[in-house]
């Protein structure tokens, strides 16, 4: 006995294209959530472990003394801010925002400056920005530092005394698309593909 059985192939992928897109509707706002936790906790590990421990003579230089608890407290901030975005149309859209092109986002937060009173006088130090985006640069113009010990040092590490300028010390000198956070983050892509495959395929099983 046999038959002519007719398959036709477009609608069959159009109903399986019809039953994903109804699956993933289904659970979107499941699939939001997953991938908010789950890309948050991955920035965080990658700018926690990535980023310098700043000690010795470039914190001396730097001159902040709780540097390295404020570096902690800005990576949480930029991991807490991490925005997924997702959009539904034909197929699913993700799209992932961790840090502004000018690093608005960061050098806005109250730990990127540090607020100081010396003998001769106080001011701001924008050291997050001199190290994010300063460069090779002169940053503190008519100072230099030297390396000795003073009761009149914050770090105890050395003091800035008149000078042609004060260059961010090369370890941690950075530019826009080159500083210590870039660098934390290089190839987090693959690490957030990694996630999004796994998160898809566990929802929408």
């Amino acid at each position: 006995m046999s038959s002519n059985i007719d398959i036709n192939q477009k609608k069959i992928l159009q109903d399986i294209k019809q039953a994903t897109h109804k699956n993933i509707s289904k659970n979107l706002a499941k699939i939001q959530r997953a991938l908010d936790q789950k890309i948050e906790k991955i920035v965080f590990q990658r700018l926690v472990t990535g980023l310098p421990s700043i000690q010795g003579n470039d914190l001396a230089e730097i001159g902040v003394p709780d540097i390295n608890t404020r570096l902690v407290s800005i990576v949480q901030a930029v991991a807490n801010n991490t925005r997924v975005k997702i959009k539904l149309e034909d197929n699913i859209q993700i799209s992932i925002h961790i840090l502004e092109e000018d690093y608005s986002d960061v050098l806005s937060l109250p730990d990127a400056v540090y607020k100081y009173t010396s003998a001769s006088g106080s001011g701001i130090l924008e050291w997050l920005k001199w190290i994010l985006l300063g460069g090779n640069g002169t940053v503190v113009a008519g100072f230099e530092f030297s390396s000795i010990s003073s009761p009149f040092s914050r770090t105890g590490g050395g003091l800035m005394g008149s000078g042609s300028g004060w260059r961010v010390p090369p370890s941690l000198s950075g530019t826009a698309n080159d500083n210590i956070l870039t660098k934390a983050l290089e190839n987090i892509e693959k690490d957030i593909q990694v996630i999004v495959n796994q998160e898809l395929q566990r929802i929408l099983k």
